[in-house]
């Protein structure tokens, strides 16, 4: 994959076509702090919100249209097969691209560091110029001195392999705790991971800035042929449940109610196919190196036994011999009918040989309410 230097798009030529007041389309792709979580008003005292707001100022005889694709608690894993359905239909003009301390900040397992690059080749390719912002959590800030976490040191890399404006939240939120501003003042509301107001303010001011940098940065854009990170997902695939489906599956409506509002299943997928107690378990081929599902749970939700190439998978942390995968939303809400609704990612393996598999998924419902339901959208897979 080639791309002409002249085609390849950037900060500086969005802001040379909101300046002639062609109308726009941005998108803001990533986690919750994108989203704009424990924000008064995330539509408007959120980074985002502010970003949205500075924009329509700034360009205010230009007609920009706004969409918000982020999802709490997600990294770029799921966001390279969120891609068709969430981002691209929206033909974006620019992207505000998260995940970075949702991928891990502590890690740089070579996974998560190929689908992140990939969602930037995907947009470079899509003609959307790209603005990588670099997430900081109350622990990062506390410690203004200490090396940047090596995700960050990886994406700052890609960024510059690239061309790409990183806006960097962590060096100016340190910055400004090494100036005097205590991270409790920042992060005022408990969680350590999502501020309030107050930091989401200083997370605008580092994006702003650095989109105004970048705005009269006229360096051509750069599209590399080989990719930074090794390329380990140049095919991927989000399989929806809508045929062929086990003995006891039927597909059904999604939620229309959630426990937060990025968590609204029905915002991310269509119907889901749905399994009631004693279905039948569900078998499906891929192919590559990596495979999970997408769906949605509650409180009620089963768990569940999977198998690859007909070995049994333990779950992340399980004890040695427990093949159960709990998938409920139980730690955040009471186990009961409509309690608890939620989106549902699970990463069921990602060091598969790259190739053909076969995946079995299957209730575990002994135990389980009478209203206990799996209900996965989609089997999404990548490899090369």
């Amino acid at each position: 994959m080639t791309m002409s230097q002249a085609s390849i798009p950037t900060v500086a030529s969005f802001a040379a076509r909101a300046e002639n007041h062609e109308p726009l389309s941005v998108v803001f792709f990533g986690g919750s702090l994108t989203w704009g979580a424990n924000a008064s008003n995330p539509q408007t005292t959120s980074y985002r919100g502010l970003m949205m707001r500075y924009l329509r100022e700034k360009y205010p005889r230009t007609s920009m249209a706004f969409h918000d694709a982020a999802i709490g608690g997600t990294g770029s894993q799921l966001a390279m097969f969120r891609l068709e359905r969430d981002v691209l239909p929206h033909k974006p003009d620019l992207v505000f691209l998260d995940f970075t301390v949702n991928d891990g900040a502590e890690e740089t397992d070579v996974q998560s560091l190929a689908s992140y690059e990939r969602i930037v080749r995907e947009l470079l390719v899509s003609k959307s110029a790209v603005m990588p912002v670099l997430m900081v959590f109350k622990w990062h800030a506390e410690k203004p001195d200490a090396p940047r976490p090596p995700r960050h040191e990886a994406h700052l890399k890609l960024s510059a392999a690239y061309g790409l404006p990183s806006a960097n939240v962590l060096d100016y939120v340190r910055a400004k705790a090494k100036a005097g501003t205590s991270p409790e003042d920042i992060w005022n509301l408990g969680d350590g991971g999502h501020p309030g107001d107050e930091g989401y303010r200083l997370f605008f001011e580092a994006v702003r800035n650095r989109f105004e940098q970048a705005s009269m940065d006229k360096n051509p854009g750069i599209f590399p042929d080989q990719t930074v990170f090794e390329n380990i997902y140049p095919k991927r695939t989000r399989h929806v449940l809508n045929t062929a489906l086990p003995q006891g599956w039927t597909r059904q409506k999604t939620y229309r109610t959630a426990l937060w509002f990025d968590g609204q299943a029905s915002r991310w997928m269509g119907d889901v196919a749905t399994a009631k107690n004693f279905s039948a378990p569900l078998e499906i081929e891929f192919e590559g190196s990596m495979v999970g599902f997408f769906g949605e749970r509650n409180g009620l939700t089963p768990p569940i036994k999977v198998w690859i190439d007909g070995n049994p998978i333990q779950a992340p942390k399980a004890s040695v011999g427990d093949y159960l995968w709990p998938l409920d939303s139980s730690r955040f809400a009471p186990a009961k009918k409509g309690s608890g609704n939620l989106f549902l990612w699970q990463s069921l393996s990602r060091d598969l040989a790259d190739g053909k598999h076969t995946l079995r998924i299957e209730p575990a419902w002994e135990g389980t309410h009478q209203d206990a339901e799996l209900r996965i959208e989609s089997i999404c897979f990548a490899g090369r």
